[in-house]
């Protein structure tokens, strides 16, 4: 249980340095942002608490808004990721509701994983360029920026997802 809560610590620290010192600085296009943090709350458990989640999403999103000099815009965005994350983590499982897993591509396999991150960074990225926006006179740069961020992300999650598989 410890060593568990020590790496949970561990990946949101070092995720949250890395969106903020290194992501921040890199610019992929004109309108992709890699948003890496989202493989933290992507990668709890599929038992844990709501309030949980909300919080911890909370709390990576604000720090990552500090460090952006972004005021709450990843932390709205990390908070909307957090209430539909048990619904699209449902759509892609058979699992039983009792069975805990963390998913990835080890416990939910390549495809079904890749259909759970998709919509969830899809989700994440609209948010946040919507509310970074607050226009909707800027749909087509709005829609543009939520696409090019989404698959950036993705394709930064799945080339994590295996290198992890590897050990």
């Amino acid at each position: 249980m410890t060593s568990t809560w020590v790496n949970k610590i561990k990946w949101f620290v070092i995720l949250v340095l890395i969106q903020g010192v290194i992501i921040s600085q890199v610019q992929v296009s004109r309108y992709a942002v890699p948003l890496l943090y989202v493989v933290f709350i992507l990668k709890f458990p599929s038992d844990t608490g709501r309030k949980s989640l909300l919080f911890y999403s909370f709390l990576i999103g604000l720090c990552v808004d500090v460090f952006g000099n972004t005021p709450g815009l990843n932390a709205t965005a990390s908070i909307w990721l957090a209430m539909a994350r048990p619904q699209l983590l449902r759509w892609q499982t058979s699992r039983d509701a009792a069975e805990s897993f963390v998913p990835g591509i080890k416990s939910m396999r390549i495809a079904p994983y890749f259909r759970y991150v998709f919509p969830s960074v899809l989700l994440h990225s609209a948010v946040l360029n919507v509310v970074d926006a607050f226009s909707i006179s800027k749909t087509t740069d709005i829609a543009i920026a939520t696409l090019a961020d989404t698959v950036v992300t993705v394709v930064l999650i799945m080339i994590i997802e295996f290198l992890g598989r590897k050990k």
